[in-house]
């Protein structure tokens, strides 16, 4: 009672309000209170510093910090805030972008974006529109470059399992000794810094697993994969537990894989497992109707990607890709295609910009490109026309001017006159030099 009878009148009243602020929360209330029990007491005992002032500041101090926690807190809350509408407006936009693609994907990859006419194609096509409805086992076989993956891709996005992942790996680039942990996963902790990780068959469920050159498989992997198929579970490196999978396994070869079997390089368990449908692609060369019309969409494609505008091919052009034999088929002619595109001096691709092999393999009795001139030209000759063309009409528009139109060519006017000279133009550009 004395040490509360020694304070100032009302003192007491500010501290339990004070009390009560801090105990809602309302540090900065609390602050400002503190300040006014602050002044009243030193009013009351000006000059004197007691364990009460000492307290005060105490206080002070004390609820300035929390109070700047709160505010540290309060931003920190605001930017998560914000962060997580960020992260849902950025989840919302991915599930559209996701949704588009699959469309497109759906769209790139349907049978009726698949350029062929020919009866054998169209045969397979169907097939394959038939089989995409299904969960089947599919092996496509076929030359290198026939398009197994294409063909694959349209059995995927084709049928029920399109909304699921199309996962692809290249057999041959697995070894035996990173197979289980590329097909089936390895857990945590299996090596020093190896994380968790999910295999190819995992990452597949509910989808396509695409097995390309399933032929260079080697005997134990073939073991492996097999168990999967029949059991239709795996189990990651270093688990305990198996994973339940169901996936469709597509498979493609360029190998016959019957006669693998008969040399005890393939198991024939497994083969009659993958081959629950056979497709076999025929190679370009018995596809001669599709071969322009595969030409022309890759045309199309490159002319775009290089900003090359419309092209197109001249008629003795057209002959000699028809005629090619493609030991290489689709991939083969459309390298070829892209080339034409990237080396072709004008808007139409002629036959000498055609590689020397396609050229070397037509027929000699063919005759002259008509997009050329009565005579076929070699390329040194062309390129020679086609630099004299631009020179005279330089010349041209510099009024015969030869000093000024070796300026605007940035070449000097003795390069000019050797280049005139070289390539007969001499004649045609024969005018008194007018002033410079």
């Amino acid at each position: 009672m004395t040490l509360l009878s020694s304070l100032p009148p009302g003192l007491v009243h500010k501290l339990a309000h004070f009390s009560s602020l801090v105990s809602q929360g309302d540090y900065g209330s609390a602050v400002t209170m503190l300040g006014e029990c602050k002044r009243l007491f030193e009013a009351n005992q000006p000059g004197c510093r007691n364990e009460f002032l000492v307290l005060f500041e105490k206080l002070e101090l004390m609820v300035l910090g929390v109070l700047q926690r709160e505010k540290l807190l309060g931003e920190t809350v605001e930017r998560l805030d914000a962060s997580h509408t960020e992260l849902k407006a950025l989840e919302q936009r991915l599930k559209r972008e996701n949704t588009v693609l699959k469309q497109q994907l759906r769209r790139r990859f349907s049978v009726g974006k698949v350029i062929g006419s020919s009866p054998k194609m169209a045969n397979i096509l169907r097939l394959a529109q038939r089989v995409a409805e299904t969960t089947v086992n599919v092996l496509i076989t076929g030359e290198t470059g026939t398009g197994k993956e294409m063909v694959a891709k349209v059995v995927h996005y084709s049928g029920q399992r399109r909304h699921g992942p199309f996962m692809a790996v290249n057999c041959t680039a697995v070894p035996d000794t990173l197979f289980e942990s590329e097909f089936f996963g390895i857990e945590k902790g299996v090596a020093t810094g190896v994380e968790k990780r999910r295999g190819l068959i995992e990452g597949s469920r509910g989808g396509t697993l695409f097995l390309d050159e399933i032929g260079d498989m080697s005997m134990a992997s073939q073991s492996k994969i097999l168990r999967v198929l029949e059991l239709g579970e795996v189990t990651p490196v270093g688990a305990r537990e198996t994973v339940p999978v169901d996936i469709r396994l597509v498979c493609a070869t360029n190998r016959d894989l019957a006669r693998d079997i008969e040399d005890g390089r393939f198991r024939r368990d497994l083969y009659y497992r993958v081959k629950v449908v056979h497709l076999d692609l025929p190679p370009l060369r018995e596809r001669k109707d599709d071969i322009l019309l595969l030409a022309e969409s890759f045309l199309t494609t490159f002319a775009h990607d290089m900003a090359r505008g419309r092209m197109a091919f001249s008629r003795a052009a057209r002959e000699a890709l028809r005629e090619y034999h493609w030991p290489g088929n689709i991939r083969e002619l459309e390298n070829e295609v892209e080339r034409a595109v990237a080396l072709a001096y004008s808007s139409k691709i002629y036959l000498d910009d055609l590689s020397e092999e396609i050229r070397g393999r037509t027929s000699p009795v063919r005759g002259p490109d008509p997009g050329l001139g009565a005579e076929p030209t070699p390329p040194s000759g062309r390129l020679k026309r086609l630099e004299r063309d631009a020179i005279l009409a330089c010349l041209a528009e510099c009024g015969g001017n030869r000093t000024r139109a070796a300026r605007m060519l940035g070449i000097s006017r003795e390069s000019l006159r050797r280049k005139l000279k070289g390539n007969g133009a001499d004649a045609s550009a024969q005018k008194d030099e007018a002033p410079s």
